[in-house]
């Protein structure tokens, strides 16, 4: 009796192997893609307000450096 259960839980085991490990599989198709596109997603998101800061204070040190240029306002050194 107990060689037959054996031979059942074998062959549930070699089954299941054949069929691809398991009924999770159609889960993680659908998964996969929509984590990749919501990475993408949430990349250019955080890119674009990376980017907008850095265009910030760029224009910041134009502006201090047109100003510099045309006698608005002037550095001193502090000794």
């Amino acid at each position: 009796m107990a060689i037959s259960r054996i031979r059942v839980a074998a062959k549930a085991v070699a089954q299941a192997a054949a069929h691809g490990g398991g009924h999770h599989d159609h889960i993680h198709t659908k998964i996969v893609p929509r984590e990749i596109a919501t990475a993408i997603v949430l990349g250019i998101f955080c890119a674009s307000f990376w980017k907008m800061h850095h265009m910030t204070e760029r224009r910041k040190v134009q502006n201090f450096y047109a100003k510099l240029e045309a006698g608005e306002i002037t550095v001193q050194a502090v000794e």
